[in-house]
């Protein structure tokens, strides 16, 4: 009896464990996405009369019991409006229906109230009325202004603008490192189920050795390997005029997709072998009984039978690698790339180019802002991005692997 109840207790722990780990991911997410929108939403515009008959005019931004924090209009450059007021030193506090925001293609904003309008040679690209609006002329100004972070370009403080080149960085790198990746692991991980012998234990042990190596580790690779070796080879060979400008022998698409093909291959030959391994034996032997040999019966029966969990292996590998920064920061990811590798111009694809990418984004947005206080909620929008983008790319990945598995699960009974 007691062992029963000791049983009992170890399941509703690892249950309890488990509901506390969704809850906080859940929550973590919920967050993240709840400080990532709010950074769109159309603020209110406050006017504040001191004591002293100073009269500001501007968004509340922070605050705490003993002063608020009041970014006012920027004159010459992002940043200068913000001013601390403590709370005893205001008169009067307000908030008229007539303030005018005039938001500026550099990230500035101006304050004005009444029939204010931007001056032709003032560069101003928007004017909103915050105060003046409803629920649903805000809610329209937010989807506005969402869109515009998707579709749009950042500027060079990275404070306005969108995203678009970086998200389209991520999913073209995300992409073409599963492709680079899938064969090279699949291969792997029949070798490694085939074959017995010191070579195959030597490969067990590379295997097992980078998935222990630390990402950065895989950035210094890439840059010496990749970068400096090959693409330096390439580049003497058949780009030989355009010396010293290099080609390929500089961070580039191409070089970041091989170095997380190499941080993600432990992942994908451990999924694959396994999937392999959980194969019955007598479908094996079935298939070699009938006079295939061993190489049709691993492409024509084998690994369609194990697809689910070569569809695994990806899944795995896509979320590794979307959040893998610090390696791409030596092999070509940039703050502002001069052209996006992906365009309408023939071959479309450019791996040679420098790329952008959200992980990057928001760690510029959050550290190295010029307005921190504008930058860190800009950093929580780049991140629900880039989950979002983590997200969609593993539910197409697991919604085929369901299907896959339902075909194949009569394989396994």
């Amino acid at each position: 009896m007691s062992v029963t109840r000791s049983a009992g207790a170890g399941i509703w722990l690892l249950a309890g464990i488990t509901a506390a780990c969704i809850a906080i991911m859940l929550g973590l997410l919920a967050f993240t996405l709840g400080s990532g929108l709010a950074s769109l939403w159309p603020a209110q515009v406050e006017r504040i009369e001191l004591r002293d008959g100073t009269v500001l005019l501007g968004e509340v931004v922070a605050s705490d019991a003993s002063s608020l924090v009041v970014r006012g209009s920027e004159v010459e450059r992002v940043g200068e409006g913000y001013r601390r007021v403590q709370r005893a030193d205001i008169g009067t506090r307000d908030v008229p229906r007539d303030a005018v925001v005039l938001r500026f293609d550099d990230g500035r904003r101006r304050f004005a109230r009444g029939d204010a309008a931007p001056d032709p040679a003032s560069a101003a690209v928007d004017v909103v009325r915050p105060n003046a609006m409803g629920p649903l002329d805000r809610t329209g100004v937010f989807l506005r202004d969402l869109f515009a972070f998707v579709t749009t370009s950042p500027d060079a403080s990275n404070l306005s603008g969108g995203v678009l080149p970086a998200l389209v960085g991520t999913v073209t790198l995300v992409l073409l490192m599963s492709v680079l990746v899938m064969p090279f692991g699949i291969a792997t991980a029949v070798y490694l189920h085939q074959r017995r012998g010191p070579g195959m234990r030597v490969v067990r042990v590379a295997i097992d050795t980078l998935a222990g190596v630390p990402a950065i580790v895989y950035g210094v690779l890439g840059l010496g390997l990749f970068v400096h070796g090959i693409g330096g080879s390439v580049d003497r060979w058949f780009h030989a005029e355009r010396l010293p400008v290099p080609t390929f022998g500089s961070g580039g698409l191409l070089w970041a997709a091989l170095t997380l093909a190499l941080l993600t291959l432990p992942v994908v030959v451990v999924s694959v072998e396994q999937g392999l391994a959980r194969i019955p034996a007598s479908l094996r032997a079935g298939s070699l009984a009938l006079g295939a040999t061993r190489e049709e019966t691993m492409w024509r029966l084998l690994l369609p039978a194990a697809r689910p969990a070569v569809l695994t292996g990806l899944i795995l590998a896509i979320s590794r690698a979307a959040g893998s920064v610090a390696p791409l920061m030596l092999v070509g990811m940039v703050k502002l790339a001069p052209a996006s590798p992906l365009d309408g111009a023939f071959p479309y694809l450019h791996p040679s180019r420098q790329f952008m990418h959200l992980g990057f984004a928001v760690y510029d947005a959050a550290l190295a802002s010029p307005d921190a206080i504008r930058g860190v909620p800009r950093a929580y929008a780049c991140a629900m991005l880039l989950v979002g983008v983590v997200i969609v790319l593993n539910l197409s990945a697991i919604v085929l692997r369901n299907r896959l598995r339902d075909r194949y699960r009569a394989l396994e009974s």
